[in-house]
């Protein structure tokens, strides 16, 4: 069985980074259209400045911070490290990924057309900042309130829900019934459910929000970055980390960073 793996594995793998270069590159071209307006003669005089300027500004940093210590321990975490112990490291990395950084590019553009908006009505009600900060201070306060009332002596990822339900949805998956699955399937299914898991999730808002509020690319490429970190850690050491990793804590440090990013935002620090 290991050898049909590993045969498979080998097959599959130059596929694999085919792939991600492929999908890499089309997320690129769509994050600098979207957030960069290529398809305006403006920006071919100044294209590099604008580039520095966004990943200059905190956008970039706000971002990162939030969706890194957002998916530590939640269900998308967890459910990239069950499905990387049983379809392989890579092509869960890469189908997690892939979908991770989708959901992205369609929150950006969602946070983006808030600045769509008429101008009249932007100059007398900033529309997208207010609802940036609405949103941040209520899932600040929310993720703060569960992370509270959880009781810090059975605080393990095992007696709380996003392991559990983490663990429903790999087995209700095909993965679940121990078919060998081949590479390019395997991250398809990846992505589908990593992708179901994510919509409507706190991190896709707080993107949203960001995006309506902050650079688009640096929120893009912040959140991207964030993601990829946080799947890459899932995914090579989930299984370990699952049992050491405290929801309370997480849960602490997240709210208080929506709560500040939230406060930075209304006072126009970022």
């Amino acid at each position: 069985m290991k050898r049909v793996n590993d045969e498979a594995n080998a097959v599959t793998t130059p596929f694999a980074l085919q792939a991600v270069v492929a999908s890499s590159c089309a997320l690129a071209a769509v994050i600098l259209y979207v957030a960069l307006d290529l398809g305006s003669t403006a920006f071919v005089g100044n294209a590099g400045q604008k580039i520095v300027d966004a990943m200059a500004r905190s956008g970039f940093t706000a971002a990162f911070a939030l969706i890194f210590v957002s998916e530590l321990g939640d269900k998308t975490f967890f459910i990239a490290a069950l499905l990387a112990m049983r379809l392989g490291r890579l092509k869960v990395l890469l189908g997690a990924t892939s979908a991770l950084a989708a959901m992205t590019v369609i929150s950006v553009a969602i946070g983006r057309a808030f600045q769509s908006l008429p101008a009249s009505m932007k100059a007398t009600l900033p529309v997208g900042e207010y609802a940036a900060v609405a949103m941040l201070v209520f899932f600040g306060v929310k993720t703060l309130k569960e992370a509270l009332e959880t009781d810090p002596a059975g605080d393990t990822p095992e007696a709380h829900g996003e392991l559990a339900s983490a663990t429903e949805v790999v087995c209700k998956s095909k993965s679940g019934r121990g078919s060998i699955i081949p590479g390019f399937a395997a991250m398809v299914e990846t992505f589908t459910l990593i992708f179901i898991a994510e919509w409507g999730d706190r991190s896709m808002l707080a993107t949203i929000a960001l995006g309506a509020a902050q650079n688009p690319v640096g929120v893009a490429c912040g959140a991207t970055l964030g993601h990829f970190i946080a799947t890459l850690i899932a995914v090579v050491g989930g299984s370990l980390l699952s049992k050491r990793i405290s929801e309370r804590t997480v849960g602490i440090i997240g709210g208080l960073l929506f709560l500040a990013f939230a406060v930075f935002t209304w006072f126009g620090v970022f």
